[in-house]
């Protein structure tokens, strides 16, 4: 079966805003067997829309179009069905249902061809896309999702080697999600190992670990600003092992709450493996926490010296017996630079509890 994807937006033709929708529906495709075999930008145009699906349905089984759908009765997507009704034959469907927005989907066919209106914001198409993907009549193998953390996608696919070409990646939030037939999930979570997790993310992993082994958890957070805990409390029921955390962003907060020496700082700078270790022990100490993390970095993109660049983090895990202190740097913007600290100190502590074989006795009462 083949497929199209049309991108309406004029912003992104003029490059006001980047594209993220063509490699997760391109991936989501490959992986039910739907070959993508053109993928077309155009501008929010109702005439350049109709013809545009024309000329594509020729050779396009399936056409998916983003963009231009909204609550309006003047909107592009609802003028362009109304310009393509005047030229061919139109059979409309369902209208495809928004779990998590107002603007319903569209679902047309014409000329044998299948076309599935979404909107333009990310969060919602993807959310209403895989439902409809199960309408669609193919006979691909049952696949499963394979959640990934520390290595990107190209390397995920050269590790892989031949296994890959049957598999499809999509990244989100500096994580993969590999898609797989089933037959071959435990020769990939083999030839990954500890990168391929056990949950549908890395924060659901975390849970999933912590509650098994009846653990808590409580974070230091300086260059992460409150995301580790931001990202935690996002999962129901994350109270059961999660105490909380503190945001010492300045060097005071530092000392005054976390007891960080003064001299550490002063001597090794905030951002070492020194005063992650003692911002560690200061949120145990408040907490009462079995376990916890730490960060202290350099986000930026300004703040870097030749000594300790953008994009630099300290990572402290552990507990207040045992602690592991690790360094790594990265080169996202920001807020990147941001979520990939704040999960590689989980995937940090996640390794740790695997290593160390950390559990902790449930009593009754």
């Amino acid at each position: 079966m083949t497929s199209s994807i049309v991108i309406t937006g004029a912003e992104i033709l003029r490059g006001i805003r980047p594209d993220a929708l063509i490699q997760p529906l391109s991936s989501l495709l490959g992986s039910r067997g739907i070959d993508v075999t053109e993928i077309r930008i155009i501008a929010d145009n109702p005439l350049g829309l109709c013809t545009t699906l024309i000329d594509l349905s020729s050779s396009s089984q399936i056409i998916i179009v983003t963009g231009g759908l909204g609550m309006t009765p003047d909107d592009t997507t609802r003028r362009a069905i109304t310009e393509l009704k005047r030229k061919v034959l139109v059979d409309t469907g369902p209208a495809i249902e928004n779990p998590v927005g107002y603007a319903k989907g569209i679902d047309l066919h014409f000329n044998g061809t299948r076309v599935l209106f979404f909107p333009g914001v990310v969060s919602e198409t993807l959310a209403m896309f895989p439902s409809v993907l199960d309408t669609v009549p193919v006979k691909t193998p049952e696949t499963t999702s394979i959640a990934v953390f520390g290595i990107r996608e190209t390397e995920i696919a050269e590790r892989l080697g031949t296994i890959g070409e049957s598999c499809s990646f999509l990244p989100k939030d500096k994580e993969v999600t590999v898609i797989a037939p089933v037959s071959m999930e435990k020769r990939i979570r083999e030839i990954l190992g500890r990168h391929a997790l056990v949950g549908k993310d890395l924060v659901t992993s975390m849970a999933m670990m912590l509650r098994d082994r009846n653990l808590t958890l409580a974070a230091a957070e300086s260059c992460t600003g409150g995301l580790i805990g931001h990202l935690i409390t996002e999962t129901a029921g994350s109270s059961d092992y999660f105490l909380g955390c503190v945001v010492s962003y300045s060097n005071e907060v530092k000392m005054n709450i976390l007891k960080v020496p003064e001299e550490e700082i002063s001597r090794h700078g905030a951002v070492s493996e020194q005063v992650a270790r003692s911002m560690l022990q200061g949120v145990l100490a408040i907490t009462g926490a079995h376990l916890g993390v730490a960060t202290t970095g350099i986000a930026g993109p300004t703040g870097g010296t030749q000594e300790k660049h953008t994009g630099t983090v300290w990572i402290a895990a552990g507990s207040t017996q045992n602690i592991l202190a690790k360094s790594f740097r990265f080169d996202f913007d920001r807020s990147g630079n941001k979520m990939i600290f704040a999960k590689s100190a989980l995937f940090v502590l996640k390794e740790y509890i695997y290593d160390q074989d950390i559990y902790r006795p449930a009593y009754p009462g």
